[in-house]
């Protein structure tokens, strides 16, 4: 007995410790992810392009990644996650190493950020339903949770990198590095991988089945809401600091600079938001837990807009929260479809998931782009991501008396 108990533990720590490799892996893929955002102010003026001209190059990549979770994620159903993880990685960073050097217009930059989203769809939602079906039930919204803040701290480093490098390097420059440490991604991916129980199923093609499931409809419903306004957060924030920069006196590539390295502080808060978000769902419910964050998320971003010109601080502050509880129900959704969707057709159900999320949701930065050409100021943005989120989260109301995803033995 003593051995068994041992030989559970160490399985424990190998699965935790790969784990933590492929949430590192996560993170470096995301590193150049970004970029055209931290450097949007730049990028308009060289392209001379309009704001829903760039708001299509940030969601071009969300488009690509759409576009191949179709494909990609049913094949997860019988090809080794482990194996669609590490040909994602290498897609990715070699698509943004080459925005670097071939993007000179709005069409080339929006084409290779499409082939770059290519790329994440084999990483992102394959690590996912490693890390879910490897992890104890019990704490399979917490350790979801540690994975999908990979996916916010690559976000806040790529903001954060791209600042730093912007002065010295130009935005090229800044891509090629980035790009080139991503790579570093394909072996962790390799190694991490190996030796964590993986489940395939019976099916390698999309199975639309899963949509006569109502709880996983209204779970990837009100995950389409929390992209869309989580998308127009990572597109619009750092352009709305760098306006304030600006309106503080500073020229446009120090405000850029300036403002994606706040934008990185801002989002960071993410990490431990989702975090958190995960931990709180092993204790009250996923659908509790995932209404109460949009409902909190929404009702800041309404208001939003109009901190531009209020004092730093008040903008450093309730920013934090922002961003902290708009990651927050990620890894929920995240979990809560591998946990309702049936064994054998989890990546369809994660297809359909990351489609109707990343598809409709691409659109967010694109319509909050149109609302500042249209003259709605600062406002239009975040009042667009705020209302969206908020009426996409409401039918989850419907299963606040519905059992528990888990049940715990309390004995």
């Amino acid at each position: 007995m003593p051995r068994r108990t041992s030989d559970r533990f160490g399985h424990h720590a190998d699965v935790k410790s790969r784990s933590l490799a492929l949430s590192a892996t996560l993170a470096l893929v995301l590193l150049p992810s970004q970029l055209p955002a931290a450097a949007l102010p730049l990028l308009r003026t060289e392209w001379n392009g309009s704001s829903a001209e760039l708001g299509w190059v940030v969601s071009a990549y969300l488009l690509g990644y759409a576009a191949a979770v179709l494909v990609v994620l049913p094949l997860t159903d019988r090809i080794k996650p482990s194996r669609v993880i590490a040909i994602g990685a290498l897609i990715t960073a070699l698509a943004n190493i080459a925005f670097a050097i071939a993007a000179h217009d709005v069409i080339t930059g929006s084409l290779l950020r499409v082939i770059a989203g290519f790329g994440l769809a084999g990483v992102y939602m394959p690590g996912v339903r490693l890390v879910a079906q490897s992890s104890d039930p019990a704490r399979r919204g917490t350790a979801v949770g540690l994975y999908v803040a990979a996916f916010y701290l690559g976000g806040s480093l790529s903001f954060l990198a791209t600042g730093l490098l912007l002065e010295p390097f130009g935005w090229r420059g800044a891509a090629v590095i980035l790009g080139a440490v991503a790579l570093a991604a394909v072996p962790i991916a390799t190694i991490s991988s190996r030796g964590i129980p993986e489940t395939t199923g019976e099916r390698a093609h999309l199975d639309l089945r899963v949509l006569r499931n109502g709880p996983l409809v209204r779970t990837i419903t009100a995950y389409v809401g929390h992209s869309w306004e989580l998308f127009i957060i990572r597109a619009w924030l750092a352009a709305f600091l760098a306006a304030a920069f600006a309106l503080r006196g500073l020229s446009p590539t120090d405000a850029s600079a300036t403002a994606s390295q706040w934008a990185a502080l801002i989002l960071a808060l993410g990490v431990p938001g989702v975090f958190v978000g995960g931990w709180l769902s092993d204790r009250v419910g996923r659908t509790r837990a995932a209404l109460l964050y949009a409902l909190g998320s929404g009702a800041i971003s309404i208001g939003f807009g109009t901190l531009l010109f209020a004092p730093w601080p008040a903008i450093v502050g309730i920013g934090g929260i922002y961003a902290a509880l708009v990651a927050a129900d990620s890894a929920v959704y995240s979990t809560a479809v591998t946990e309702l969707a049936p064994a054998a057709r989890i990546g369809s159900a994660q297809a359909l998931q990351a489609v109707a999320g990343f598809g409709i949701g691409s659109l967010g930065p694109i319509v909050a782009g149109i609302s500042l050409d249209l003259g709605s100021g600062w406002i239009g943005p975040f009042l667009v991501a705020g209302i969206v989120g908020i009426a996409a989260a409401l039918p989850l109301a419907l299963g606040l008396r519905e059992r528990p995803l888990i049940t715990f033995d309390r004995t």
